[in-house]
């Protein structure tokens, strides 16, 4: 299982996933996803040093969208994908699912701005 940091700050929350998150953390996330949306009106994830997934991940951040937006609330994934997170999201789908497609969405923005400073 992974470890996850609750980063606060002006705006709202950040949630930093690290290492594995798979099937055995899928409650934890869950948790944390919770209660991050019940405190604040903008919550972010930064999967960058996310180094393993399955399903259940994307399930769980799948709901909290649902949650987010059903409560107005923001929800946003912030820093760069991981390679392992970008492609088992891109083969899973979750990438072109429309009510799932804003959560992706700022990937290209991302790594075109990694190149620039580069």
């Amino acid at each position: 299982m992974g470890t996850h940091d609750l980063i606060r700050d002006d705006v709202g929350v950040t949630l930093r996933l690290e290492g594995d998150w798979t099937v055995r953390g899928a409650a934890a996330l869950r948790e944390a996803l919770l209660s991050a949306l019940s405190a604040d009106a903008l919550v972010r994830v930064d999967l960058s040093d996310v180094t393993a997934v399955d399903m259940s991940m994307f399930e769980v951040l799948h709901a909290a969208c649902q949650s987010a937006a059903r409560d107005a609330r923001r929800f946003e994934r912030t820093g760069v994908l991981s390679e392992t997170v970008r492609k088992a999201a891109t083969l899973s789908g979750f990438t072109d699912y429309a009510p799932f497609r804003d959560f992706w969405k700022n990937e290209e923005r991302n790594v075109q701005d990694d190149h620039d400073r580069g």
